[in-house]
């Protein structure tokens, strides 16, 4: 997956992000970080192709998306969403649906309606929904928001599993502890543009902030 995005932006053509360019790789985990209003939404929107406009080019290959807040149809149970993405998507993975039921214990529910969920379910259903497609990238909007410490930990090891059969995974994410241990890469944004890119090394480097956690470093960037 390659990215390069010159400017995008919601309305009268006022680019809200800019200068953003990256690459996702298979089997690896690449964690988007930065501050409440830095474009990490945005520039998530670009890559989904639901940005009004967008100067620049994605070339995004086959991915699977698990929003911030859950988007679903509040007249289909999670059988019928189930049902429906399976066949949007041309995949037929059983096992694989079965195993996530059971696993995240949504298997009593199957029948009822997503709107009727938790907020904690909804997010599981999400989850689910992205992984049965079997899609070469994932991309991870906040996915640990109304998760329980169980199910993020489940997450946790289904990303690393995902990592290691081979997908590509941009999180993006606001829990700094957890993507200094999870992610390969890093992709900083702020203010509407790259603060800084690469292994956590390289970033220490670049910004002068040797030694020192993602935590450290954007506590430090933040007091100059």
């Amino acid at each position: 997956m390659k990215i390069q995005i010159n400017q995008a932006g919601y309305g009268n053509q006022e680019p809200v992000i800019h200068d953003i360019a990256f690459e996702l790789n298979p089997g690896e985990i690449v964690g988007m970080i930065g501050s409440n209003g830095a474009g990490k939404s945005t520039t998530v929107a670009c890559l989904t192709g639901t940005i009004p406009w967008m100067q620049g080019t994605i070339d995004s290959g086959r991915y699977a998306y698990i929003p911030e807040q859950p988007i679903y149809y509040d007249y289909l149970t999670l059988a019928e969403h189930i049902a429906l993405v399976t066949e949007l998507t041309g995949t037929s993975v059983p096992r694989r649906t079965e195993e996530l039921l059971r696993l995240f214990r949504l298997e009593a529910v199957r029948h009822d309606y997503i709107a009727s969920f938790s907020k904690g379910m909804k997010q599981k259903a999400m989850i689910l929904l992205a992984l049965i497609q079997e899609a070469d990238y994932l991309l991870v909007d906040e996915p640990f928001v109304g998760l329980d410490a169980t199910t993020t930990i489940q997450l946790l090891r289904l990303l690393e599993e995902e990592r290691s059969r081979g997908k590509g995974i941009l999180l993006v994410t606001h829990v700094l502890d957890t993507a200094d241990r999870l992610c390969d890469r890093f992709i900083w944004i702020d203010t509407g543009a790259m603060l800084a890119s690469g292994t956590k090394q390289q970033m220490r480097e670049s910004l002068e902030t040797e030694g020192k956690t993602l935590f450290d470093m954007m506590e430090d960037v933040a007091m100059r």
